[in-house]
């Protein structure tokens, strides 16, 4: 008979205790992540080809010397930078809980650099004929991007009644909901032959400065933490974690913002065909591109191959979290009556 009383009320104890935890949480944190462990995937940039300028888009990104020649793939991930999150939660119970997260990231910068030899069109086409000048342009390209992503997500946390230190872990899914890439290129060319390949944009001028802003389309990857909490109060805890993220988003659109020759705008000299991108995953006789459809509409976007951009990483965060319950926030308030 003891036996079951003690069993009885051991059982109410930790209940109990379970029930005392229960509340909603409001998590802030920050950090820095790196692309990852393997690092091996490709960075989208704009295409420059000399030898093909009218065939714009965005291909692997890389630092191109026509000089040597030389050809290099820039490797990483979007997923590198700055991370913002803020989180709302519920704890079921002391062990327990769910969350619902709204994370900013700002990615760092990746750049390539390439010498490209100019060339002159021979022949009108289709397609058109270029010959090489033994000149060059050089080329600058950077590629970064912003985001904000929807993290719902489950918590499980290794404290026991009393704990000040405890482990805790996060598994959710990532839902980019808002954001993109941003690609500048700025281009110099050798003037000597200016006035003979001048028709073509790429040539307009010795000073080329182009910007090109990528949305994406619906995406979905997952995340985690692992980290360790040191709660001082009841109802505030400070937190250290190893992230991680698995995600690849797919590109909507890109279009051409900017280009610049020699300080004066020739946007609108491209036209809407070599400004606008739409992108698909597939291209047929009906697309409204030149080397699949004779009869594509050069007064319309571009159709093109849909590229991905990786957005995976690995890094950590410290944080603060509140528990809002009705236990904690009257302890609280006795703790603060005790200091008056």
């Amino acid at each position: 008979m003891n036996k079951k009383i003690l069993s009885t009320a051991l059982l109410a104890a930790i209940l109990s205790s379970s029930i005392a935890q229960k509340g909603f949480t409001l998590r802030l944190a920050g950090g820095y992540a790196w692309p990852g462990i393997t690092n091996s995937e490709g960075i989208m940039g704009p295409k420059i080809d000399p030898f093909s300028p009218e065939k714009d888009g965005l291909v692997p990104m890389m630092n191109i010397n026509d000089t040597i020649p030389s050809t290099k793939t820039i490797h990483g991930s979007y997923g590198k930078g700055v991370n913002v999150t803020l989180a709302f939660g519920y704890m079921i119970n002391q062990y327990f809980g769910v969350e619902l997260g709204v994370s900013y990231l700002k990615s760092a910068t990746y750049t390539s650099d390439q010498t490209r030899e100019l060339t002159l069109q021979l022949a009108p086409g289709p397609p058109p004929q270029y010959g090489a000048l033994g000149r060059y342009m050089q080329a600058h390209i950077a590629t970064s991007a912003f985001g904000v992503s929807l993290m719902p997500s489950v918590v499980l946390k290794g404290a026991k009644p009393g704990w000040k230190v405890y482990p805790y872990g996060r598994l959710g899914i990532s839902m980019p909901i808002f954001g993109g890439l941003t690609h500048t290129i700025s281009i110099d060319v050798d003037t000597t032959f200016l006035d003979k390949v001048s028709q073509d944009p790429y040539y307009l001028g010795k000073h080329v400065d182009v910007k090109l802003k990528t949305e994406g389309a619906a995406s979905i990857g997952v995340n985690g933490a692992i980290g360790i909490a040191y709660q001082p109060l009841p109802y505030l805890a400070i937190t250290a974690e190893l992230i991680g993220q698995y995600l690849s988003t797919r590109a909507k659109s890109s279009k051409i913002t900017q280009w610049d020759t020699d300080g004066k705008s020739r946007l609108e000299e491209r036209g809407v065909y070599r400004t606008a991108f739409n992108f698909v995953d597939e291209l047929d006789n009906k697309s409204n591109n030149a080397d699949y459809n004779k009869n594509y509409d050069k007064n319309k976007p571009k159709d093109d191959i849909r590229p991905s951009g990786p957005f995976s990483n690995i890094g950590f965060n410290i944080g603060v979290s509140f528990l809002l319950s009705k236990e904690t926030l009257a302890k609280k308030k006795k703790d603060e009556k005790k200091k008056m």
